[in-house]
């Protein structure tokens, strides 16, 4: 393939991903024509900004929606359609259009959340294909289109993970919520407004977890976090830093439960309690963010190789099928750092990958440049930052690996708001390598992370750091900023030598 040469594309999946595809594809190749198949009825919405509707910093949920710019008769999208079969032989994907469903072979919708399609395999054979869906139309559906590509790309995101837990399944939409579209985040919205005296317990100890706990206590509800793990965010903060946010939660009025986890949800018609390490807590909601599968049926239809869950993509996010990408939310690739297998469940890592994809799906050769998994959110008015590598991975991965940490003002103490700033730094300890960093404060960790990103992406090591040209004004910063600061210290610590000419 050749950027001049027509080119049929497919894009299965309109959220971040599926969006940058698209507009790399059309960009690069001006003779390709682009087919988005999305099971929405609008083009898309911000994930992200889900929390902070609920906490009510966003005026609503159709603030977080936008249209996907036109390409002329270059893009064609096929929205409320849903990819139900990939023929990598003829290179065909088979869309149902969910508006077109034959409700009248419906028999039962209430209690019936699957429908069944008839197909044909690659080798003729018929097959049924089972997807989770509202309808059910034993065994029949209408509507259904057949899209021929060159290329396609596979960018199905991710569901929410419902652990097997007693009473997890049964009260779904009876107490028990999701956050991870506008339907269900409204579903649990609407339930926080509805009484007074709420009280929630959320499951899970991630960003959405915690952005949800803080905007849940924010309308007044008496609100509990668990998580196994003895502290929040285990693969982006290392323990000492993960204390930091307890506190903060606890701080704020919620009960955190770490290290135990829930056992079972309880109730009758709705949910009334839970079960966490032996105690029962009475409770109304119940949010289970305990992270997110990668919707992978597609790409396990076909063949594609997986890894523990994940999808395998190349440098040019490229499966083990020919001409067919994958990115995002359901694909495993590779450290941005050494090379190592690496996913990032992240709205910039599927942004970019997308990027790549589209690029190549279009006839070009571009390569992703590896995650390096950095990550932000903000809890109840903390900056909570992180890219690279914990000292705990470092180490597995067999790094000889050195953690530093430090608490700086972030501007002189003679300014008004001189606030503190925790910072870790993990290097190897043979030469002063960035590995990874953390930091943690009520404003200037985001900025400091995304400094240090950009000095694990370019090898540079704690002497790099420490003579780097910062930026220094009162009001915003220390002459000598904590990053410099850090730097200095970790070399000393590590016992590594003054740099010489």
């Amino acid at each position: 393939m050749n950027e001049n040469k027509p080119l049929e594309i497919v894009i299965i999946g309109l959220g971040v991903g599926g969006l940058y595809a698209s507009k790399s594809a059309l960009n690069f190749n001006r003779n390709c024509h682009v087919t988005i198949i999305e099971k929405r009825d609008f083009d898309q919405f911000s994930p992200c900004g889900l929390p902070y509707v609920i906490e009510g910093v966003v005026d609503g949920f159709d603030a977080l929606k936008y249209d996907v710019p036109e390409f002329g008769k270059k893009l064609t999208k096929l929205l409320h359609h849903e990819a139900v079969y990939v023929d990598k032989k003829r290179k065909t994907v088979k869309a149902v259009d969910l508006s077109a469903l034959d409700e009248s072979l419906i028999h039962d919708k209430s209690d019936k959340d699957k429908y069944e399609i008839s197909m044909r395999d690659d080798d003729g054979r018929e097959n049924n294909y089972v997807e989770d869906n509202k309808w059910d139309s034993s065994g029949h559906l209408s509507g259904i289109k057949e899209i021929k590509y060159d290329s396609l790309i596979i960018a199905t995101g991710s569901s929410p993970i419902n652990l097997s837990i007693p009473g997890a399944g049964e009260f779904y939409g009876k107490g028990m919520y999701f956050v991870s579209d506008i339907e269900n985040s409204g579903a649990l919205l609407e339930a926080a407004m509805s009484s007074n005296g709420k009280r929630a317990v959320v499951v899970g100890g991630g960003a959405m977890g915690l952005e949800v706990a803080t905007g849940l206590r924010k309308l007044g509800l008496d609100v509990a976090v668990t998580k196994r793990t003895p502290h929040p965010f285990p693969k982006n903060l290392d323990p000492v830093m993960g204390k930091l946010i307890i506190d903060h939660l606890e701080g704020l009025g919620i009960r955190t439960l770490f290290g135990k986890g829930i056992d079972r949800i309880n109730g009758h018609e709705r949910v009334e309690s839970v079960e966490i390490a032996g105690e029962t807590i009475d409770c109304d909601i119940v949010v289970m963010a305990a992270g997110m599968r990668g919707n992978t049926r597609l790409a396990e239809q076909i063949g594609a190789k997986m890894d523990k869950g994940f999808v395998l993509a190349d440098k040019r996010m490229e499966t083990s099928v020919k001409d067919v990408y994958a990115i995002g939310d359901l694909v495993r690739t590779y450290s941005r750092i050494d090379g190592t297998p690496a996913t990032m469940q992240l709205a910039t890592a599927a942004y970019r990958q997308g990027i790549t994809a589209g690029i190549n799906a279009a006839g070009g050769n571009s390569v992703y440049p590896g995650a390096l998994n950095t990550f932000l959110t903000v809890i109840g008015g903390l900056e909570i930052a992180s890219t690279g590598y914990t000292q705990q991975t470092a180490t597995d991965l067999g790094y000889d690996a050195k953690a530093i940490s430090t608490i700086r003002e972030i501007r002189p103490h003679y300014m008004p708001d001189a606030h503190q700033i925790n910072i870790r730094v993990v290097c190897d300890a043979r030469d002063g390598r960035m590995l990874g960093a953390q930091a943690v404060g009520k404003e200037g960790a985001a900025w400091r992370i995304n400094l240090f990103a950009l000095a694990i992406h370019g090898g540079m090591t704690l002497y790099d750091i420490m003579d780097a040209e910062l930026s220094y004004n009162p009001p915003v910063s220390q002459m000598y900023d904590p990053i410099a600061q850090i730097a200095e210290i970790g070399l000393k610590r590590l016992g590594l030598p003054p740099k010489s000419l």
